[in-house]
């Protein structure tokens, strides 16, 4: 499998670029508008049951692995009703993600795990969504696999996760690209995301 750790900076930040020049005008509005759509979600959910939106966002980042946005968000919100249950009620809790991450996001939720830095990706999210913080990229096998490939590269098998060393670096040339572009990090993100995925047909 292709790996990041072989590619210069220069050739990541040309990876990037091209996926973005590549973006269609209705990728670029959607991706565009699918942190907004995220935070006006975790926002609605955190005054409704009075909660900061870092923390709902903190409570979806961690029922996200392997789970569909849409059951993601229904997750959540049956996640949060069921923290004002007894403890039967958070045991008989199905959500689309493994049972470590439902226990997670109940301590997020209840206070008892701060959202760490150490886990990049569900830190950023929270960053990203709770905080609108521009910096901090969430950073899947999607984002990964547009570091590494161009689109004129086709599909070939990349690895699909790197060190948090790595995760810093590639967080920071995302960043770099933004700014030059005038957006947000999360904002590149998704739309080379959209465009990467309808490029290989995902």
């Amino acid at each position: 499998k292709l790996t990041i750790t072989n590619r210069l900076d220069s050739q990541i930040l040309d990876s990037l670029n091209a996926w973005f020049d590549a973006a269609t005008p209705v990728e670029i509005k959607s991706g565009l508008g699918w942190y907004r759509e995220a935070q006006s979600f975790c926002e609605e959910v955190a005054n409704h049951h009075g909660y900061s939106r870092y923390v709902v966002a903190g409570v979806v980042s961690a029922l996200s692995p392997n789970n569909k946005w849409s059951r993601n968000k229904l997750d959540a919100i049956k996640l949060i009703e069921a923290a004002h249950g007894s403890l039967e009620d958070r045991e008989a809790l199905k959500v689309c993600t493994y049972g470590a991450n439902k226990m997670k996001a109940f301590r997020i939720l209840d206070g008892n795990q701060q959202i760490d830095p150490s886990s990049p990706k569900t830190h950023a999210f929270a960053m990203n969504v709770g905080l609108n913080s521009p910096d901090h990229i969430t950073i899947d096998k999607w984002h990964i696999r547009s570091c590494i490939l161009r689109p004129v590269d086709g599909i070939q098998p990349t690895v699909e996760s790197i060190t948090p060393k790595q995760y810093r670096r590639i967080e920071a040339l995302t960043a770099q690209i933004a700014r030059e572009r005038g957006l947000k990090g999360y904002e590149l993100q998704a739309i080379i995301w959209l465009t990467i995925k309808n490029h290989w047909g995902r």
